[in-house]
């Protein structure tokens, strides 16, 4: 009798920090979409600072997205392989087509609805900011109707993308953790979270804030944690996930993930009061989603598919990783300050036609 021992060589994962990153933004986007929807839809019960933050985050994210995946296949001219050879077969291939068509939807949904705001920089004292009114490209009002039906378009290019994004991974067979209904699921529902956050963000860099806005955010940041308690412990069960536990490492991990859905369930639940805890409720919300996101899609990979132990895994300070997410985020945080300036300058001078700003208790 002999014993071969079966050596694996060390190799790359193959979904690299980029994916996180693109699956965060991407995920913010199409959840920002579905609530800037729900709030138009309840424009008398929602107000235009509201609306116009979630299609910020909206826009902003549908464009930062894309950016980390083109990151993510390494070069940028490899996207073009995508157009130039269609593969009907593959989610990948379908996400090729599926993901510009999001991203110009949601600039436009965006555009339309702060025209308004853009249209009221003509009356300011500074001409670079003047000359940026001409964005708004006429005087032309947008109807209620019109919003209604390209907002509906882009819910609707969202949802092909949450479809394409959580597909595209839960089809490997290779990983139960992947393979299985409750990843594109709990991927969905978490992206809330996400959007949440990121509305928070900047909500409280802006004049008083109606608490009808922050019961808005609350309730969307409270549902999204309580479903994700109950889908993440279900994502490992299904996915054979419990024997993992029998490592230091991933009972550090899931049991990290685990107390940042119940803090921001909690913390959700409880309502924050002051300006700093909305930020610190924004900063849990976005932690979470992300960190969720980290060990779902790249921790995974450090799980051995025919080896005993577990595969070290070492977070990059370059721009494949910790300068990578660095610059990503500094990237959305700079057109989320240059934007929401837009809303700052204008001082409510003209407001969407759409609706006027509901009345209700500022929140200091």
């Amino acid at each position: 009798m002999t014993i071969t021992e079966v050596l694996v060589p060390a190799q790359e994962v193959a979904w690299l920090p980029w994916a996180v990153q693109y699956f965060f933004y991407i995920g913010s986007a199409y959840a920002a979409a579905i609530l800037f929807a729900l709030a138009l839809f309840c424009h008398r019960s929602t107000s235009h600072t509201l609306r116009s933050v979630l299609a910020l985050v909206l826009a902003i994210s549908a464009l930062v997205g894309p950016l980390a995946l083109t990151a993510e296949l390494h070069q940028p001219g490899r996207a073009w392989h995508f157009f130039a050879h269609l593969t009907p077969s593959s989610w990948m291939s379908r996400g090729a087509v599926l993901l510009p068509l999001f991203s110009i939807l949601s600039t436009i949904t965006a555009w339309l609805y702060l025209r308004p705001e853009i249209q009221a920089l003509s009356r300011h004292t500074s001409p670079v900011i003047r000359l940026c009114s001409r964005l708004a490209m006429g005087k032309w009002q947008t109807s209620l109707s019109t919003m209604k039906v390209i907002t509906l378009l882009t819910v609707i290019s969202g949802l092909s993308i949450a479809l394409y994004t959580g597909s595209e991974i839960a089809v490997l067979r290779s990983r139960p953790l992947w393979n299985q209904l409750t990843s594109p699921i709990l991927w969905f529902v978490t992206a809330f979270l996400a959007t949440g956050g990121l509305s928070l963000l900047m909500l409280a860099t802006l004049k008083p804030i109606l608490r009808q806005d922050l019961q808005f955010i609350r309730r969307t940041v409270l549902l999204s944690a309580l479903l994700s308690c109950v889908l993440f412990p279900l994502w490992l069960v299904n996915g054979n996930g419990l024997e993992l536990l029998d490592y230091s490492i991933w009972r550090w991990r899931t049991g990290l993930m685990m107390l940042l859905l119940v803090a921001s369930l909690l913390v959700g639940w409880r309502f924050p009061t002051g300006r700093k805890s909305i930020i610190l409720l924004s900063l849990l919300s976005i932690a979470t989603c992300w960190y969720l996101r980290w060990l779902t899609i790249l921790d995974v990979q450090t799980i051995p598919r025919y080896d005993a132990g577990m595969y070290p895994n070492a977070l990059a300070w370059g721009s494949s990783g910790v300068l990578g997410i660095i610059g990503m985020a500094g990237l959305w945080l700079a057109l989320a300050v240059v934007t929401t300036s837009i809303i700052n300058q204008a001082d409510n001078a003209a407001l969407s036609p759409l609706a006027p700003t509901v009345q209700g208790e500022y929140h200091e």
